[in-house]
């Protein structure tokens, strides 16, 4: 009787190093592929810039590749609109231009969309669109996405890495999600920091999401309250809250939304967002022969970017597998 050897194919053990939305993303979605993950992280997924964020899915001002990643994260997300508990639900926002804008390339994809009529514009804007979108509350979703993880096995050592060839020695394939760390970790100069600052409100009456990008102004009802904001300071690492800028976010977003004025600040939040001209999504492969997935220079649309970005982490490991 003729014998027939089954080889199982090996699959590489993989670090990633970060545990935001875009580590966390990382590391779920090469799980999920069948690699063995653990995350080495200074910070656990709720102490991180993520939890934050604004994480609406937005992809107004996005081109080239990360149109593609923007798209796969919508299709990701929608689904989870109608899970409770996934911290994801679908939001009609309007978003605000001073000047005429074509239609948005994403339109096609959303499960509605139409013009902002002229009378509902505020004062100084002259156009804008009124769509179902994503939005995320990320204290919830981080959470839900972390006991996912452990849950399917995967490891989090809480450790800072202050060197990229250290960490690649533990593994087979190191993932870089370091966020504004890339700076001084990989040693890329092209990383700055965005420091951002919103506030999370009670205002159960506010129904319509808001975003002016034209002036950073936005308003999201979320899962967890409404989150109002927001500034982007490029190049500054101050991490305290700015009473001057929260009262000036209170200002601007009442003005908007009249009872914003009244409502109790719950939580007020800071985060440096990891600027870079563009998203570094790459393989690098070492002199020692040690190969490193870059995923980092996400700004202020990680979460729209995130589960895309996540999928491309996936091509690249399985290329190396």
């Amino acid at each position: 009787m003729r014998r027939i050897a089954l080889v199982e194919r090996y699959m590489p053990h993989i670090s990633v190093i970060g545990s935001g939305v875009i580590g966390l993303s990382s590391a779920r979605c090469l799980q999920e592929a069948g690699f063995s993950v653990r995350i080495l992280t200074r910070e656990m997924p709720l102490q991180t810039t993520s939890v934050a964020a604004g994480a609406v899915w937005s992809g107004s001002a996005l081109e080239g590749r990360s149109r593609d990643w923007a798209a796969a994260s919508l299709r990701y997300f929608l689904p989870l609109t109608e899970q409770p508990g996934s911290g994801v639900i679908l939001q009609r926002m309007r978003e605000v231009y001073p000047e005429p804008v074509p239609d948005p390339w994403y339109r096609a994809l959303l499960p509605a969309f139409e013009r902002v009529p002229a009378r509902d514009l505020p004062a100084g804007l002259v156009d804008g669109y009124l769509m179902d979108v994503p939005m995320i509350a990320p204290p919830i979703y981080l959470q839900a996405l972390h006991d996912q993880y452990l849950a399917a096995g995967g490891v989090i050592e809480e450790r800072a890495v202050d060197s990229l060839d250290d960490a690649a020695a533990e593994a087979d394939l190191l993932v870089n999600c370091s966020g504004v760390g890339a700076r001084k970790l990989a040693d890329d100069r092209a990383v700055y920091p965005m420091r951002g600052q919103t506030l999370l409100i009670d205002a159960p009456d506010i129904a319509l999401g808001y975003m002016d990008n034209s002036r950073v102004d936005h308003i999201f009802p979320r899962a967890d309250g409404v989150l109002i904001g927001g500034v982007k300071l490029d190049g500054d690492w101050r991490q305290d809250l700015d009473p001057a800028i929260s009262a000036d976010v209170i200002r601007r977003t009442s003005a908007i939304e009249s009872g914003i004025a009244e409502a109790k600040v719950r939580q007020g939040f800071t985060g440096l967002r990891p600027g870079r001209a563009q998203v570094r999504l790459e393989l690098e492969r070492r002199a020692d022969g040690k190969a490193i997935i870059h995923n980092y220079g996400h700004g202020s649309v990680g979460y729209t970017l995130s589960w895309g970005c996540a999928v491309e982490v996936v091509a690249l490991a399985r290329d190396l597998a």
